[in-house]
């Protein structure tokens, strides 16, 4: 949804990673530019530990097949920034990324949806001979279906979301 750090009166963190999902010649990217380089938005590696924890996790609820790369980073990111005393809000209308910030303990918010109202563990499985798979798999290894994912278990969240009406 392009989030303008201009605007924003506290400390801002991205990855490089967003950059490359955002289009050229874009609002969003023409506000990440200009954020970076007036100083609004800092751009921080995060450190293998939290990316192999926000991995890790994402994989055991499921969801590691639906982030990408830089939802991963930013994840991991925010886990860092946590270890170092601040408390970071992740700010994505991916309900992936919302589930997995929820799965270890992150405070998120959206832009334009509603975000998540139930935590979910997924699991892959094949709509042809009903086998389930876990982790990333995406072929059945019996009859060579494409698999799909669906919600193990449904859990009610703990209210990471956060709230700035």
């Amino acid at each position: 949804m392009g989030l303008d750090p201009l605007g924003l009166e506290f400390e801002t963190y991205s990855v490089p990673e967003v950059s490359v999902e955002l289009r050229e010649q874009t609002s969003p990217s023409y506000r990440l530019t200009m954020a970076i380089s007036l100083g609004k938005l800092q751009i921080r590696t995060p450190t293998n530990t939290s990316l192999k924890e926000v991995l890790d996790r994402a994989k055991t609820l499921g969801d590691r097949i639906a982030l990408s790369s830089a939802d991963v980073n930013v994840l991991a990111l925010a886990l860092d920034l946590r270890k170092d005393g601040k408390d970071p809000v992740v700010v994505s209308d991916d309900y992936a990324v919302q589930n997995v910030a929820e799965g270890i303990g992150l405070s998120y918010q959206s832009l334009a949806t509603l975000g998540i109202r139930q935590k979910f563990d997924w699991i892959r499985y094949c709509p042809a001979c009903f086998r389930r798979y876990p982790g990333e798999i995406q072929v059945c290894q019996v009859c060579g279906t494409k698999l799909k994912r669906k919600p193990l278990r449904k859990r009610a969240i703990r209210k990471r979301r956060v709230n700035h009406d």
